[in-house]
């Protein structure tokens, strides 16, 4: 247990380290405070410019969950993966003295924890920026949001355990990325052809956290849909770490 846990510490400073994830949350912050001062400057000229204000932290995770934090995730998934297999950095984590077993798992844990601080400061910003414009409006979009933003955790690492899937199938990051982009891109666009794929596709979970708000779906619905989702988690996580165990990094 020690050693998954010194592993993961170390996998979370790599990320940090790198340029993309400081840019991206440089973003998470930005996003929010630039749409709040935009929402500002228009307030007084309508009424429902205004009544955006307290939907602030909704609107900002509908667009985050949507495309940008998804394609987060996938970077880093694909850094973590096929980059340092191309870097030839990927040897150094397995002599340690850890299992490859462990290895993945600091690996994934990293990635997890990341996914939870975006959303965590996505939270924040959106709802610090949503009461500078709404005030006391802002209550019933503030209490919707406690509960969208945790639920929007589960969707996104059900994506983020198939992009780690998908990194491993290639040993350059580019190539990876690019596969995840369009398979990413196909799985939006095919239920509008097709939408039974709808159903069983769990890229049409990212926006899952809405069945969360107002009145919200009912309780079948969040279980079903819930289990849905962790199945998806485990056979991702499972196809995941049998891939690294056999693969010849």
């Amino acid at each position: 247990m020690h050693s998954l846990k010194a592993n993961t510490i170390n996998e979370i400073e790599k990320i940090w380290h790198r340029r993309k994830t400081k840019i991206f949350l440089l973003l998470t912050f930005l996003i929010p405070v630039i749409s709040t001062l935009l929402l500002s400057l228009l307030k007084n000229k309508t009424s429902i410019v205004w009544g955006l204000g307290g939907d602030l932290p909704m609107l900002m995770l509908n667009l985050f969950t949507f495309f940008l934090l998804p394609m987060m995730l996938s970077v880093t998934a694909v850094d973590s993966f096929s980059g340092e297999a191309a870097a030839r950095t990927m040897k150094l984590v397995l002599v340690r003295p850890i299992t490859r077993a462990k290895a993945f798992a600091a690996k994934v844990l990293a990635l997890m924890v990341y996914a939870a601080i975006y959303l965590a400061a996505l939270w924040i910003v959106s709802s610090v920026s949503g009461w500078a414009i709404a005030g006391d409006g802002m209550t019933g979009g503030f209490a919707d949001s406690v509960k969208a933003y945790p639920a929007a955790f589960l969707p996104m690492a059900a994506i983020g355990l198939l992009s780690v899937f998908i990194a491993q199938c290639f040993r350059n990051g580019s190539g990876a990325l690019t596969t995840i982009v369009f398979v990413y891109a196909a799985a939006k666009l095919l239920p509008f052809i097709w939408p039974q794929v709808s159903a069983w596709s769990v890229f049409s979970y990212s926006d899952w956290h809405v069945l969360w708000t107002g009145s919200g779906a009912s309780a079948g619905k969040l279980f079903s849909s819930f289990f849905f989702l962790l199945a998806y988690i485990i056979m991702a996580y499972t196809a995941g770490l049998l891939l690294f165990e056999r693969k010849q990094w």
